[in-house]
């Protein structure tokens, strides 16, 4: 037999997803919960535990208990024509302001280190090597004071050194045009890439660095580019799952179109 605390949880888990209490509504009081399921307020304090480990509901001592809202940003996961690459910071802007109502900023920080382990063997690198070298762009994008998504994009030092358009890379500066449309004029334009999307819970650090609740896991996006069978491009991108959602696209899409996925909010179904 599930222990009561989990019965009461599940039911208002139930009220919930069915509507009976809304984004941003209260929960009933304890007392009020108490005298519903004629249990004890330990028991009751049990359930409410366990529904924010889970990310349904917020509590604050005094206040009670509200049910989370989640207004996620959509991350644009795939090359659609006629939209830039989420990589690409005004096109980001323009979406968190669309979106959210507010305008992000953004920290850039770029790092040379040497290539080892799984990120070597991806990039085609050899740490013994002179050329066993990334170049490493940290992207970090806040809304107010929170950390909002976090992205690292690799480059072979190769090719990042290799050229003056390359010094771009080196700069810890937005580059307007993206880095595919630069490094496609460097010569290495993208031609394929595969992606591996997953969530994991967060270690300690992870929540305090990005603000995240209980409950909340991290989704981590990950593409690999090439240009022909050459490894160009390593990028990883951690996103709060309560904060984002991904969006693929394939064929040719409108404009409308586009704008309809963007609209769809996964917590509204």
């Amino acid at each position: 037999m599930e222990p009561r605390h989990l019965e009461i949880a599940h039911d208002l888990m139930e009220g919930i997803d069915e509507g009976r209490y809304a984004p941003g509504a209260p929960l009933p009081t304890e007392d009020q919960l108490m005298s519903f399921y004629s249990t004890s307020r330990n028991t009751i304090r049990r359930a409410l535990q366990e529904l924010s480990n889970r990310g349904r509901i917020d509590t604050k001592q005094g206040s009670g208990s509200t049910v989370r809202q989640y207004r996620p940003t959509t991350h644009l996961a795939s090359p659609v024509e006629g939209e830039a690459d989420d990589e690409r910071y005004t096109r980001y802007v323009e979406r968190m302001k669309e979106e959210q109502g507010v305008e992000p900023t953004q920290k850039l920080r770029v790092i040379v280190e040497a290539a080892t382990g799984t990120l070597a063997a991806l990039l085609h690198l050899d740490p013994s090597e002179t050329e066993g070298f990334v170049v490493i762009r940290r992207c970090d994008r806040y809304v107010g004071p929170r950390l909002w998504q976090r992205q690292l994009s690799y480059y072979p030092d190769h090719i990042a050194m290799g050229s003056s358009e390359g010094a771009q890379l080196m700069q810890p500066e937005d580059i307007p045009q993206g880095t595919r449309t630069l490094l496609a004029k460097m010569g290495y334009p993208q031609t394929k890439s595969w992606d591996v999307v997953g969530a994991r819970m967060p270690s300690l650090k992870d929540s305090t660095l990005f603000g995240l609740g209980p409950g909340i896991p991290l989704l981590v996006h990950e593409r690999m580019a090439y240009s022909g069978d050459t490894p160009i491009r390593f990028t990883k991108t951690f996103m709060p799952a309560d904060r984002h959602q991904l969006l693929y696209a394939d064929g040719e899409m409108t404009a409308d179109a586009l704008q309809m996925a963007t609209d769809v909010n996964i917590y509204d179904h």
